[in-house]
């Protein structure tokens, strides 16, 4: 039985390191799986719209089960710790505010990303995650289209949002929201396993987990998730339809300048709604309700503390997996 703050946070982390060696073995799996079924099918006599199909089809499914079959080892590992599940926020309740929540998030991803790529330009670092320039250099049929909207933006927004929010962020909160958006940022930076995406994809790790907890529905976040990967998608189908000419960079340019543009507006909006609600007098002690703060926590753990006992031995393997996975990279990189 868990008996001190402590304890539990060390407890619950054991059990999320656990989770993400987990994940690792399953990629790790999965990535060599998919590469020699891809191999099988191109010696099959059948159709390229076939094999693009059955391919497409395989890798989503095989990509789904990396995401969600973590998440039941993390409830099992909980389970047997003697942790009390967290339940996820699966309200359908959509917020009233979404459009402007996805909008504001997709800017800030953009505007990082952006960043990111100044500084990994600046360090000489290659960034071996396909770009959009080189995802497609021929033109896309229309089932290739929806294909990679499927696997490109439904299948990744809805698991990875699921784990990493769903599950992780919700059931590191009782150590309070900021420790658990981080927590699930971290893991959410170092599951890419990218040095040249860290940056982005922890912002993008920190927006999601603010708007799980603003909204308090998994789906939107998976929706901001779902619409970043589209605007991916959009720019490939560009490319692969005009290939890299100055059409197609100023298309992609007018598409960028209305996210930002649409975006700023919602960021302004999102900010004067945010700084203009007024306490509402409730029934309760001095006829007001405290309700709890954004960092509430039933079991809290300061930041210097948590950062300390986050490195426990199952983390620290998996932290160091990926560390040693970059450092190949790397040294791959510099030697071509």
């Amino acid at each position: 039985m868990i008996q001190t703050d402590r304890q539990y946070y060390k407890t619950v982390m054991s059990a999320v390191g656990r989770t993400m060696l987990i994940f690792l073995l399953l990629f790790g799996i999965y990535s060599e799986g998919i590469y020699y079924f891809s191999s099988l099918l191109n010696s099959l006599p059948i159709s390229r719209m076939a094999n693009d199909i059955i391919y497409q089809i395989a890798y989503g499914f095989g990509y789904m089960l990396v995401f969600m079959l973590p998440v039941a080892f993390l409830r099992r590992f909980l389970r047997g710790s003697g942790c009390i599940i967290q339940p996820m926020s699966l309200s359908p309740r959509i917020s009233p505010m979404i459009f402007p929540i996805v909008f504001a998030g997709v800017t800030i991803c953009f505007a990082m990303a952006q960043i990111n790529a100044y500084v990994v330009d600046f360090l000489g670092y290659p960034d071996f995650s396909p770009g959009i320039m080189g995802e497609i250099m021929r033109t896309m049929k229309p089932y290739e289209i929806v294909l990679n909207f499927i696997v490109i933006s439904v299948i990744p927004a809805f698991c990875e949002e699921f784990l990493f929010r769903g599950a992780i962020l919700s059931n590191c909160r009782p150590f309070g929201r900021s420790n658990a958006i981080i927590i699930s940022a971290v893991l959410f930076a170092l599951m890419h396993q990218n040095a040249a995406q860290l940056l982005y994809t922890f912002a993008a790790g920190i927006v999601l987990g603010l708007v799980y907890e603003y909204t308090g529905s998994i789906w939107s976040c998976t929706i901001l998730h779902l619409f970043n990967n589209l605007i991916s998608v959009m720019q490939s189908v560009v490319i692969s339809k005009y290939g890299e000419t100055s059409h197609a960079l100023r298309t992609i340019t007018i598409i960028e300048v209305f996210v930002y543009f649409v975006g700023v507006i919602s960021i302004g909006v999102l900010v004067s709604r945010h700084f203009s609600k007024r306490e509402k007098l409730e029934d309760g002690a001095f006829e007001k309700t405290f309700s709890a703060t954004d960092d509430y926590a039933t079991h809290p753990i300061r930041g210097r503390e948590a950062a300390k006992l986050f490195f426990c031995p199952s983390m620290i393997a998996f932290v160091a997996l990926v560390v040693l996975e970059i450092v190949l990279l790397m040294l791959f990189s510099f030697s071509m």
